[in-house]
């Protein structure tokens, strides 16, 4: 009898959450890789089903020896700022690039001090980090 009810709960339970979900009309599948965020998204409404693809291209950021190099896809052109700062939050380089598509900069840490040191890259929609340890 236990069993019975246990199998009886579990189905009614799986029956909810699958008309409970089937009312939702957007579905959305997020990935996210190294250098870029991918977003799609369905949405069906009126019985017409839309997709919608929303890419985030993130900036490059690679490490060899000292140096720090970033190279960054700004495919609306607008404003990028990039920052360097060091552990005490004291803004040792800024930088604001217009008007560029593609956006590159190396980065020379061999003569700083002993510290963590953290870049950060502004574009129009979001802000990313890289941090890099000199010893």
């Amino acid at each position: 009898m236990k069993t019975n009810l246990k199998f009886t709960a579990m189905i009614a339970f799986m029956f909810a959450s699958v008309v409970g979900l089937a009312k939702q009309p957007k579905l959305s599948l997020m990935t996210e890789g190294p250098s870029k965020s991918l977003i799609e998204e369905l949405d069906s409404k009126n019985n017409k089903t839309l997709l919608k693809r929303i890419e985030n291209i993130k900036p490059v950021f690679r490490k060899k020896g000292a140096m720090l190099f970033l190279n960054l896809l700004n495919l609306d052109g607008k404003d990028v700022q990039i920052k360097v700062y060091d552990s005490d939050n004291r803004t040792l380089f800024s930088e604001v690039i217009e008007n560029e598509s593609i956006v590159t900069k190396a980065f020379n840490f061999e003569t700083a001090i002993e510290d963590h040191y953290t870049v950060v890259v502004k574009d129009s929609k979001n802000t990313y980090y890289e941090s890099i340890v000199v010893n």
